[in-house]
């Protein structure tokens, strides 16, 4: 599956239920959870303490409303992002959520999260 070969509604598709397994994971302080859409090479126990330090220091990246809006697609060369609109319980302010996605050996993964 090439992800760049599909729609924007294709895309938004197979987006959405990655993001939301993302968010939930994130909140949940669910490592498993939060990686299950990472290609192989980035699961590992560097990553893990990465991200459960930016866990610790962050309260917004566990804290995203499940609910959200979605913003846009971008296409570029060799991945797409997908970006949702999310509120935040740390602080009731709106963050912009982002998911980049790429083809993988014939998968589509996630490639990189952020929330600004």
């Amino acid at each position: 599956m090439d992800i760049l070969a599909k729609s924007d509604d294709e895309i938004l598709q197979i987006a959405e239920p990655i993001w939301d397994d993302i968010v939930q994971g994130a909140n949940d302080k669910n490592w498993d959870l939060f990686s299950k859409y990472m290609p192989e090479n980035e699961i590992n126990a560097q990553s893990k303490n990465d991200i459960e330090q930016q866990w610790q220091q962050q309260p917004v990246l566990t804290s995203l409303s499940t609910s959200k809006e979605f913003v846009g697609i971008l296409k570029r060369k060799n991945a797409v992002t997908v970006l949702w609109k999310h509120l935040s319980s740390a602080d009731g302010g709106e963050y912009l959520g982002m998911l980049n996605l790429q083809t993988i050996n014939s998968e589509v993964k996630s490639v990189g999260m952020f929330v600004t």
